[in-house]
């Protein structure tokens, strides 16, 4: 039968076993001075604001939706952005020389720590450095590179569409610059002023035919990449009330997922309606992209008969004329194509210049007065708790371990016999036994 020990003689057994105590404890306070003579470390804090994502769903009462996955990618996407090669070497080149020389990518990235702020739009930077105004002018400089790199990612898009308008319109120059050259030259060679009314209205019809020739394959060309690609199709009512109707689905699915495991029978059917829903949200799709091919196709044809029933009455046209009617065409073409490349490039332009980051700088870093580590009270304190725990564990646990008998105190606990009597150690001086204690005595 097991005894139980009351209080006294738990602190009796860590009375016996105090040198431990004190070591454990003395042992864990020396560690922590050690620690507490580390070098200071400073931390300075930005914080920012994260705009959310453009793209959204919109749900029945017409108000824009995100899914919390959604937000969370962003915010963990913008941490990781902050971190990468990119932003830390471009904050690094933006402080002075002197801290320059002794920062590099590998050191400054285990300095910086990104913590997005639960169920907000907020990032909290904190960037950490033996030195006070480093650590300051490292965090704004990370700060200001950061949205520097996050409005080159939001313009990149327009940059692309911009630098390709703007090759396109060179070109076009050259051949407008050309054209109105080779039309020049034909009516100085032939000496002509100007086109008659039967020329001029040629190439008033034929430039408009080839400017809806253009539209035209630029609208089959779209058809065609919405049947690839239907996710590109523009809402229409029917599409509208699908996709909400998915929204809606796929948000309440991931409320379920959160209760009930994904064999349960509300979780099944609610993903074979959605299942359903996406199949009649592609039909749909699939329907529409065919109907702009079909009409698309059709405004091909007629465009072709009408440029065939143009080009026979320019053959009955006379030779000077008629090769002055197809300069003067292709002058018109050149000249509306330019004109149509030139506005395009001005609307790329302003809308790059006219992008915003979606990063904003709430806070900046202020120079931190008081370093984060090592602190030193807090240090002591923990160590002088887990030097006296440790003991008194240790303390315990050997005296669980320890059956060896020693005293008659030892005999009467473990065997309840009464002692008869005891024989000394011989040659062995105990002044314990003038005291009644049998500490070092051999029992019988």
């Amino acid at each position: 039968m097991e005894r139980q020990l009351d209080l006294r003689e738990l602190l009796s057994i860590v009375k016996r076993h105090r040198n431990g105590v004190y070591f454990c404890t003395c042992m864990a306070i020396l560690f922590a001075t050690i620690l507490n003579l580390m070098p200071p470390t400073y931390e300075a804090k930005i914080t920012m604001r994260i705009k959310p994502a453009t793209k959204s769903v919109e749900n029945v009462g017409k108000e824009a939706w995100q899914s919390e996955e959604l937000v969370r990618q962003k915010m963990y996407t913008y941490a990781e952005l902050i971190k990468s090669r990119a932003v830390v070497e471009l904050a690094i080149s933006k402080l002075s020389e002197e801290q320059q020389a002794s920062l590099h990518y590998d050191k400054v990235v285990d300095r910086i720590n990104v913590r997005p702020l639960k169920d907000t739009e907020i990032l909290n930077m904190f960037v950490s450095s033996g030195l006070p105004q480093e650590a300051q002018d490292l965090a704004n400089a990370l700060a200001a590179a950061a949205g520097e790199k996050s409005l080159d990612i939001a313009r990149a898009e327009n940059k692309e569409t911009r630098i390709f308008i703007g090759e396109r319109l060179a070109e076009k120059k050259l051949e407008l610059d050309e054209a109105e050259k080779a039309l020049v030259d034909y009516k100085k060679k032939n000496k002509i002023v100007a086109v008659t009314e039967q020329s001029r209205a040629f190439v008033e019809q034929q430039s408009a035919l080839k400017k809806l020739d253009n539209e035209n394959q630029v609208a089959l060309a779209a058809a065609y990449a919405k049947q690839r690609s239907q996710a590109a199709i523009v809402d229409t009512p029917v599409v509208h009330a699908y996709r909400i109707r998915l929204a809606e689905q796929e948000v309440e699915l991931a409320g379920l997922l959160k209760t009930l495991t994904a064999s349960h029978p509300r979780v099944m059917s609610l993903k074979a309606a959605i299942a359903e829903n996406r199949t009649k949200l592609q039909g749909e799709l699939k329907r529409i992209s065919s109907g702009e091919v079909m009409r698309g196709e059709a405004q091909k044809a007629s465009i072709q008969s009408l440029a065939s029933r143009n080009e026979q009455e320019s053959a009955q046209m006379p030779e000077i004329e008629s090769g002055l009617a197809q300069l003067a065409l292709k002058h018109a073409v050149a000249e509306t194509t330019y004109s149509t490349l030139a506005k395009r490039y001005e609307e790329a332009r302003i809308n790059e210049i006219m992008e915003a980051s979606s990063l904003n700088i709430i806070d900046m870093a202020v120079l931190p007065e008081e370093p984060v580590k090592p602190k030193k009270v807090f240090n002591l304190c923990i160590a002088l708790f887990l030097g006296l725990f440790t003991g008194v564990l240790s303390t315990f646990f050997l005296e669980y371990f320890y059956k060896t008998i020693d005293t008659v105190e030892d005999l009467r606990r473990h065997l309840s016999v009464p002692v008869i009597g005891v024989i000394p150690r011989v040659g062995a001086r105990s002044p314990k036994l003038n005291k009644g204690e049998n500490d070092d005595e051999d029992l019988q």
